[in-house]
Formats: structure tokens, sequence, C-alpha cells
């Protein structure tokens, strides 16, 4: 069995914060990397989970993931949810800087 890692992101709107700092940590620790994990939900209790494969230890860790199986042994729960971030490439890397707030 190929050891993986997981992190719970929780539920509704904290989702999306966390996956905000997981990208941004991608883009220090993978930038090139096409898909360096997988987002799962607990069809169960709606929870959100990224599962990260083992050759993706060092961006796991740095986001504090733990071991864990494989997602594919909870199959009858987990639903993929098919989340592909942005591949960073010189254009996709100037769409993605932070564009300074004008005094209004």
């Amino acid at each position: 069995m190929t050891e993986w890692y997981s992190k719970s992101l929780g539920h509704g709107a904290s989702v999306y914060h966390r996956l905000k700092i997981l990208d941004e940590l991608r883009l220090l620790l993978c930038p090139v990397d096409e898909c360096p994990y997988r987002l799962m939900l607990d069809a169960a209790t709606a929870e959100t989970f990224v599962y990260f494969p083992a050759e993706q230890a060092e961006i796991a860790l740095a986001f504090g993931a733990l071991a864990c199986p494989p997602p594919d042994e909870n199959a009858d729960r987990l639903v993929d949810l098919q989340y592909r971030p942005v591949i960073i490439t010189d254009n996709t890397r100037e769409l993605l800087q932070p564009t300074p707030l004008s005094p209004s």
C-alpha cells in the first residue's frame, strides 16, 4: 500500500479559505505540478478533505497533513471533487499576480 497524506479542510465557507492557503503553498513548493493533490468530499458528513500522494510529501507535510491510506479505499463514501488548480506558466503567473489597489 502506498502512503498518502490527508487533512480536513472543514465544512462550508472555511474550505475556500483553507484552499486558498493551500494554493499559495503549492505556488511556492510545486508550481509546475499539474495536480499535486485531490479534493474529496465525504458524502456522509459533507466534510472536505485534501489528499496528497506519497510523491507530494513535501507540500503535504508543510500543509500539516498526516499519513493515511489511499482515498480509493473509502470510495463508497468519498466523492472526488475533480478540482484542478491552475497550472503556472508565464502567462498565468502574470494573471495571478495581485493587483495593487488604487485610492478611490
